[in-house]
């Protein structure tokens, strides 16, 4: 038996059709109903009572001092006795109660013994200074005094305070032409209580200060490493002699004699053994030999600064300045040399 497929175009295939799509979408509504059912509710257990806070009542008894009795006044006889006989008395004063393992006592402080706290400041400060003497760097040993300008301050009080003298040594820097004053630096000033000064010795190193008091403002090398002075040469002759030295040094080899000779790399020119060469090539050599000494002598001792007194700087502390490390300046003995 075959299926028609003309049979849904028939009123019958029509009411199948329709049945058919009643019956499906019955069946997803309440497919969609039964899923919307809400999940039973688990069972409910009985939750244990919450303790609240419980109170303990212990009974106890004060502690009491105990109380002290006073003792009677002693009476001890004086003066002359009386007509009725008997001598009169005078009554002493009570002892005091003893004290207690207990008791607390006060007792005065001495805000003079006190010590005050540590005068410091930290590390990398810049105390503004100024040069008292003119300084020059063609002495192997140079001296740097200078005074502090401003006081250093911290924590509202005075550290080094203004008028202080600061001592260094200085040494030439060829390569940026300034001196260089490192290391050690000694710090001196006067108290109300030290005649001869305290010293405090700290480590750092002198920075250039270019400030325009006038205008308040600051130079382009402020700041910097060294410090800035007048550059003088000395040895302007020496130079002149080194430059003559070195064109006969080179003058001698060009004058020498020479011939030709067959090498690998073809003929080449040779000096030629004669007593003119011998003489011009011994009077190059000490020529070149007199032309390094003189250099030598030139990049030594060709050149030094100058800076005069009422320069400027900065003296760039490298460590904490601890003003309870100061040391006072006292006085030798007399006869302290003599032995």
């Amino acid at each position: 038996m075959k299926f028609n497929p003309q049979f849904f175009t028939t009123p019958t295939g029509h009411l199948l059709l329709i049945v058919a799509v009643i019956a499906v979408g019955g069946g997803a509504i309440a497919l969609q109903r039964l899923r919307q059912q809400p999940l039973p509710l688990p069972k409910s257990t009985a939750i244990a009572p919450v303790l609240g806070p419980q109170t303990f009542t212990r009974e106890g008894a004060w502690f009491k001092l105990p109380e002290l009795a006073p003792k009677p006044a002693e009476t001890v006889p004086v003066g002359p006795v009386s007509r009725q006989g008997a001598p009169k008395v005078a009554t002493a004063a009570p002892k005091a109660p003893p004290i207690l393992p207990l008791s607390l006592m006060a007792v005065a402080r001495d805000d003079a013994a006190r010590k005050p706290a540590k005068l410091t400041a930290p590390y990398g400060r810049l105390i503004p200074c100024e040069t008292v003497v003119t300084i020059e760097s063609n002495r192997l040993d140079t001296p740097v005094i200078g005074l502090v300008t401003e006081d250093v301050w911290a924590e509202g009080r005075v550290v080094i305070p203004a008028g202080a003298e600061v001592h260094g040594r200085a040494s030439l820097d060829r390569t940026r032409e300034r001196l260089a004053v490192t290391g050690q630096w000694v710090i001196v000033w006067r108290t109300a209580d030290s005649h001869n000064g305290e010293e405090l010795a700290v480590q750092g190193l002198a920075l250039d200060r270019e400030r325009d008091l006038a205008t308040g403002t600051w130079g382009f090398h402020d700041g910097s490493a060294g410090l800035r002075g007048e550059i003088l040469r000395s040895a302007a002759d020496r130079e002149l002699k080194l430059f003559a030295a070195t064109f006969l040094a080179t003058a001698t080899a060009a004058l020498q004699d020479t011939r030709t000779s067959a090498g690998a790399l073809g003929e080449v020119a040779v000096p030629a053994a004669t007593v003119r060469n011998a003489t011009l090539a011994g009077t190059g050599a000490i020529l070149r030999e007199y032309a390094e000494r003189l250099k030598e002598a030139i990049s030594r001792d060709g050149f030094y600064v100058r800076v005069p007194a009422g320069k400027q700087f900065y003296l760039y502390v490298t460590q904490a300045l601890n003003a309870d490390q100061t040391r006072r300046g006292e006085p030798q003995p007399a006869n302290s040399h003599e032995n």
